[in-house]
């Protein structure tokens, strides 16, 4: 049987689950499990099927440019970096090793792509947007995505950023939001609710999609769309924080934990069951 692209990115982002549950034992200190686990498919697409990234020939200004601003889920991007080979299996198992730069969070490092840190949040789409000027003024042909979470959009830098893309007419631009619900402490509608975020967003000037997030076809189909001329592009993707492991799923507690012993060997076999389906 042929697999579609859709097919192919889903299988990616299980794998990349299990990838990050090999991490947990070489791992020095609790884990974003549940913010990584619900991007996991938005990366998967991404490395799949839309960043250019991987082509060895093209310069710094052809590539397109990924930015984690929510760099807690800086252990999914490793993952999906090493199964895409462009993240060294030596390398990813010095994973948040003294004098290691693969940290918990992600730092900037251009050797490997990381344009900006991620980890003070809030600050991914502003660095974005002025990469996407940058490209415009210089006609660059690189595009910019950039990555963040729902509880991320409390931060007013973040509505800044918005007000400013649009100014500038940023159809280079792309934004996703990990809408998953939960932060830190609880559920995002009752530390900073404000309504419809399709509206807020479409109210400062930007084409807005709202896909399911665990969908890679409808992923694939909105990222790959032309931004609509002079408009920058907002992707909702909704999503379920802890997505594939029973005991992380909607619980806001694994957002930053430690994962050991039974609890990791249950994860495993849930992770390596849906894995296995897919094979």
């Amino acid at each position: 049987m042929i697999k579609d692209q859709a097919q192919i990115c889903h299988e990616f982002a299980n794998s990349m689950r299990k990838k990050m549950l090999e991490m947990s034992e070489i791992s020095s200190g609790p884990m974003h499990w549940g913010g990584s686990f619900s991007c996991a498919e938005i990366l998967a697409t991404l490395y799949c099927a839309v960043l250019n990234v991987k082509d060895k020939g093209l310069d710094d200004m052809h590539k397109d440019k990924f930015l984690l601003s929510k760099g807690h889920a800086a252990m999914a991007v490793y993952s999906a970096m090493n199964l895409s080979g462009l993240l060294s299996d030596e390398l990813l198992e010095t994973y948040q090793q003294d004098g290691s730069i693969i940290s918990e969070l992600l730092e900037a490092d251009r050797s490997l792509g990381f344009e900006t840190s991620g980890g003070s949040l809030g600050l991914g789409l502003s660095y974005g947007a002025g990469l996407a000027l940058a490209a415009k003024r210089k006609n660059y042909p690189y595009k910019v995505y950039v990555l963040v979470g729902d509880g991320e959009m409390n931060e007013g830098s973040i509505w800044e950023a918005l007000m400013f893309a649009s100014q500038h007419r940023l159809d280079n631009l792309t934004l996703i939001i990990d809408s998953n619900g939960l932060q830190s402490d609880g559920p995002t509608s009752e530390i900073v609710g404000g309504g419809s975020m399709k509206d807020r967003l479409c109210s400062f000037g930007w084409n807005t999609i709202s896909v399911d997030g665990h969908c890679c076809k409808q992923l694939t189909e909105a990222l790959a769309c032309s931004n609509e001329k002079g408009m920058p592009k907002a992707i909702i993707a909704n999503t379920i924080k802890g997505k594939g492991v029973s005991f992380f799923e909607n619980d806001f507690t694994w957002h930053d934990r430690s994962l050991k012993g039974t609890e990791l060997e249950k994860a495993g076999e849930e992770v390596s069951r849906l894995v296995g389906n897919e094979l």
